[in-house]
C-alpha cells in the first residue's frame, strides 16, 4: 500500500506524497531510521530474554497447530482464492513490493523462534522467521555458525531457503539450501510433513526457490559448523579484471581455498579480494578492527583502501564480520542519504544504525516505488566464474554503477532431482558441481543522474538475456522483467510442478510467478498521473530467451 492510498486522493494528500518522494533522505532520516533504531532495540531485548530463558518445543507445536487448524478452515469454506502468510509484503526484505496478497487468503503464522541447537548432529532447528541477526546472536557466544550466515541481519531462515541465500561461504557449500537437513511444512490439507533427502528426495530439492508455494514453512534444520570470536581477513587489491576474475576463481576451487571468499569491483579495472579464516584474537590488539562501531567508517569503503595502501590484513569480531553490510544497506544507504557517511554523522547519529528496509517499504510514495524500477538498479546475476569478465562488460555498459558484488558460489547439478534452481551446464573435473558466481550493482546508473534517458526495461531484459545465453539466472528477490515463457524457460518447472500435484498445491498456493512478477502498473516508463486502470498483462513485446 502507497502513502498516497493511506492519506486518500485529496490535494494536499498528494502534495504531502510529492514531497516525500522529493525529500526521502530527509523524510528516512527523521522517520524510518528513528523508528528502526527502536524496533531493533526491541527485538534485541525480546530475543536476549528469549535465549535466556530457552525455546519450548511444546509452545512451537501449539502454533503450528494453529497454521494447521486455519488451513483445514480453509479447506472446508471452499474458498477458491489461494492462500499465503498474513505477513505484510512491505516487511519483506525483498526489494519487490508484491501485490498478490491481496487476492488470497492470509494464514497467520507467527513462528520466529530457534528451537534447539544439536552440537552431536551439528544442527540448529529454527522456526522460518528467525532471522540472521537472530540467528548470530545465539551461535556465536556458543562457539558456532550456520555454514552460510547470510550478512543482511533482518534476513529470515525461512525466505532464505525457501527462496536464495548466498554468502562469502558459498564457495565450500553451495547457497544456503544445500546447507538445509530437513524442512517441515504444512501442506495444503493441513498435515505437518517432515521433509528429508531420505525421506522425499524430489519434494526435499523442490522447495528451495519455491518461495511458499508448495506448502507453509513452519522449521527447518540448518548445519552449523565450529566458529571463533574472530576471522583474519586479508585485502587483496588488484588493478585489472584479468587479475581479479583469475586470482578469485584459482582461491575458491582451491583444495585450501579460504573459508570466507569475496571481491568488490570499484571500476572496470579495478577491484579488492577479500578472504578470511576463522581465527583468535590476534597478540597485537591494535589489528582488531570492530568495522560495525557506529563511527567507523562503511566496511566498502574500509577495503577500497587497500587500493592505495596495497595488500593488508586485520582481524574483525565475528558478528561484526557476518553483517558488515547491514550498517550501510551494501553502499545504497549513500544514494539515499548522502550525509550517511560523513564524520559529522556518523559520530552523531551513527548509533541510529541504518533504516531497516521494510520501513524504507511502508514509507515508499508510488512516485518513489517507480522510480526504483526506472531510475535505479537492483540487479544480481549468478553466472559461471568462467564468464565473470564478460559480465563486468555488460554491467558496466548497462549500468556503470559501482562497487559491484562479487560472491563464488558452488552451483550442483542435482540430476534428476534438480528443483527450480538451473543445473551447470559444465562440471569441475570429478565434481558434481561447478563454480558460479554472483555479481550485483545497487545504485542509481550515472546516466540518470547526468539526467539522461536510461530506459530500464531494455538493459535489465538484455542483462536477463545475456545471464541465461552463458548458463546462468537471476535471483527472484528483485524485481524480474522477464514474461512467463522467458521465465519457465531459465527455471525448469517440471519436477516443480509435480509436487504441486502431489501435494495438492495448485489452486491453494499461488505459483512462484505469480509472486516474484513486476507489477504491471510498473512497467509503464513514466508515472501514470491519470490514474487510469492499466492492463493486468503486459504485451509481451520481447522475444523468448534464444538457446545458449
Amino acid at each position: 500500500m502507497s502513502i498516497r492510498s493511506k492519506l486518500g486522493q485529496t490535494k494536499l494528500a498528494k502534495g504531502a506524497a510529492q514531497w516525500m518522494t522529493d525529500n526521502r533522505g530527509v523524510v528516512v532520516a527523521a522517520t524510518a531510521l528513528p523508528i528502526s533504531f527502536l524496533f531493533e532495540r526491541a527485538r534485541v531485548t525480546r530475543d536476549q530474554l528469549y535465549a535466556r530463558f530457552g525455546a519450548s518445543p511444546e509452545k512451537h507445536d501449539e502454533r503450528v497447530r494453529r497454521v494447521q487448524e486455519q488451513v483445514r478452515a480453509w479447506n472446508a469454506s471452499g474458498s477458491d482464492r489461494p492462500m499465503c502468510t498474513a505477513r505484510p509484503a512491505w516487511l519483506t526484505m525483498s526489494t519487490r513490493t508484491s501485490t498478490y496478497k491481496k487476492d488470497c487468503n492470509r494464514i497467520e503464522i507467527d513462528l520466529r523462534d530457534i528451537l534447539e541447537v544439536d552440537t552431536e548432529r551439528m544442527t540448529v532447528r529454527v522456526e522460518p522467521l528467525a532471522n540472521m541477526g537472530q540467528i548470530s546472536r545465539y551461535l556465536v557466544p556458543m562457539g558456532y555458525a550456520l555454514k552460510v550466515m547470510v550478512e543482511m541481519e533482518d534476513l529470515t531462515a525461512g525466505g532464505l531457503c525457501m527462496g536464495l541465500g548466498m554468502e562469502t561461504t558459498c564457495h565450500r557449500y553451495g547457497l544456503i539450501q544445500e546447507t538445509v537437513v530437513a524442512y517441515e511444512i504444512v501442506t495444503a490439507d493441513g498435515n505437518l510433513l517432515r521433509v528429508t533427502q531420505q525421506s522425499d528426495p524430489e519434494l526435499f530439492h523442490a522447495l528451495p526457490w519455491s518461495h511458499g508455494t508448495l506448502g507453509f514453512l513452519v522449521a527447518l534444520e540448518l548445519e552449523i559448523e565450529p566458529a571463533k570470536p574472530y576471522i583474519r581477513m586479508k585485502y587483496i587489491p588488484c588493478h585489472s579484471m584479468d587479475e581479479l576474475c583469475n586470482e578469485t576463481y584459482a582461491l575458491s576451487v582451491a583444495e585450501d581455498a579460504p573459508e570466507f571468499l569475496e571481491a568488490t569491483i570499484y571500476s572496470k579495472d579495478s577491484g579488492v579480494i577479500q578472504c578470511a579464516w576463522y581465527d583468535d584474537a590476534p597478540a597485537d590488539r591494535s589489528k582488531i578492527n570492530p568495522i560495525n562501531r557506529w563511527y567507523k567508517q562503511f566496511f566498502f569503503h574500509h577495503v577500497a583502501t587497500a587500493l592505495e595502501r596495497g595488500e593488508f590484513e586485520d582481524w574483525i569480531p565475528l558478528r561484526d564480520y557476518y553483517h558488515r553490510h547491514t550498517r550501510s544497506i551494501f553502499w545504497e544507504l549513500e544514494e539515499l542519504m548522502p550525509f550517511s557517511s560523513k564524520p559529522w554523522w556518523r559520530w552523531g547519529f551513527g548509533w541510529l544504525g541504518a533504516p531497516k528496509i521494510s520501513l524504507l517499504k511502508g514509507t515508499m510514495t508510488e512516485g518513489v516505488r517507480w522510480k526504483l524500477v526506472h531510475k535505479h538498479v537492483v540487479q544480481d546475476v549468478i553466472i559461471p566464474m568462467r564468464e565473470l569478465k564478460r559480465a563486468v562488460q555488460e554491467f558496466d555498459e548497462r549500468f556503470e554503477v559501482y562497487p559491484l558484488l562479487v560472491y563464488p558460489i558452488r552451483i550442483y547439478d542435482h540430476g534428476e532431482y534438480q528443483g527450480l534452481q538451473p543445473k551447470p551446464r559444465e562440471l569441475q573435473p570429478g565434481k558434481r558441481w561447478d563454480m558460479f558466481v554472483d555479481l550485483g550493482a545497487y545504485g542509481i546508473p550515472p546516466a540518470v543522474k547526468r539526467g539522461e534517458d536510461w530506459d530500464a526495461e531494455e538493459h535489465v531484459a538484455a542483462t536477463e538475456q545475456f545471464t541465461y545465453q552463458v548458463g546462468g539466472f537471476v535471483p527472484l528477490y528483485q524485481d524480474v522483467w522477464m514474461n512467463r515463457t522467458q521465465f519457465e524457460e531459465m527455471f525448469d518447472h517440471r519436477l516443480y510442478r509435480r509436487m504441486r500435484e502431489k501435494l495438492g498445491a495448485v489452486g491453494a498456493f499461488p505459483e512462484v510467478w505469480d509472486k516474484v512478477r513486476l507489477q504491471p502498473e510498473l512497467r509503464t516508463a513514466r508515472v501514470r498521473a491519470d490514474k487510469r486502470e492499466l492492463p493486468t498483462e503486459p504485451p509481451s513485446s520481447r522475444a523468448t530467451l534464444p538457446d545458449a
